[in-house]
């Protein structure tokens, strides 16, 4: 059976892995660190190593890797990058305009995931798992996310 591919947001996949993680925010890669943000050096890892990665974590790695593509096409990484390090100011206090811009193409940014039955159902049992207070502080998101991921 061909896997359907699902639109998802920049903020719905931030959900679903907080979600997978079992309510533990993921680390933003580091924008200094090439080994960070390219996905490349995780493949080359696992050759070299020989090690193989759980279905959970590879969905991890998959979604992770198109939260960067968003942070990416939006501009979040340059502005990351922009900011003075050793200074105390954040890139959205030195330019709030222009952090707000960035905000307005991540609210915006969708990408196609195709995603089997089994990932479907890990998302959708995480999800589920989730504090009630996550159904209180985003009710629409939740219900969009759970309609998206229910079994077809």
């Amino acid at each position: 059976m061909r896997s359907p591919t699902t639109t998802l947001a920049h903020d719905e996949i931030s959900l679903l892995l907080f979600a997978l993680q079992g309510g533990d925010s993921a680390p933003l890669p580091d924008a200094e660190s090439c080994e960070e943000a390219c996905p490349v050096v995780e493949t080359v890892e696992e050759l070299l190593c020989g090690g193989q990665l759980d279905p959970q974590q590879q969905l991890v790695r998959h979604l992770n890797n198109h939260l960067r593509e968003a942070m990416i096409e939006c501009g979040m990484f340059e502005l990351m990058a922009a900011a003075h390090p050793g200074l105390a100011q954040e890139p959205w206090v030195e330019d709030p305009a222009k952090f707000q811009r960035v905000n307005e193409r991540l609210a915006e940014w969708t990408c196609q995931i195709k995603l089997d039955d089994a990932e479907r159902r890990v998302l959708y049992e995480s999800l589920s798992r989730l504090p009630r207070s996550s159904w209180v502080m985003t009710p629409r998101t939740m219900w969009r996310l759970r309609k998206k991921l229910k079994a077809r």
